[in-house]
């Protein structure tokens, strides 16, 4: 599964509009404030099944696609 096709089509679909992510976008790039990246992280466990930890700071996309290649 390509994981960054995936996420690129949830920001996407949660934005409303064509974006292009790429492994070094940050959230801060896109605008994504800490309820952005909470929706983000809902909608991603449901389409992956597995639960993010509660305290977890996501930034980037690297680094949520390798959080999401290690749990699924």
């Amino acid at each position: 599964m390509d994981i960054l096709k995936k996420l690129q089509e949830i920001v996407c679909d949660y934005r409303g509009e064509q974006i292009e992510l790429k492994p070094e976008t940050s959230f801060d790039e896109l605008g994504f404030d800490s309820l952005d990246k909470v929706e983000l992280l809902m909608r991603l466990e449901e389409e992956f099944d597995f639960q993010f930890p509660d305290d977890i700071q996501v930034n980037g996309v690297q680094e949520l696609m390798d959080i999401v290649e290690k749990n699924i």
